[in-house]
């Protein structure tokens, strides 16, 4: 995730010349499922090493 939005300027650009409006708009509603269901892992990561630690 930290690389992906680390380079976000060029990966829009990439995106916006070579798909078009309804392609981008699924392209970037797939990349926000994607990032969601990611932050979602990371979360419950941190989450269960606090657990362990505590423990």
């Amino acid at each position: 995730m930290t690389k992906l939005t680390a380079h976000e300027i060029g990966l829009n650009k990439e995106i916006a010349a070579h798909l078009g409006e309804k392609q981008q708009r699924r392209m970037y509603r797939t990349m926000r499922k994607f990032l969601a269901d990611e932050l979602v892992f990371v979360l419950n990561m941190e989450v269960s090493s606090a657990r362990s630690r505590k423990g």
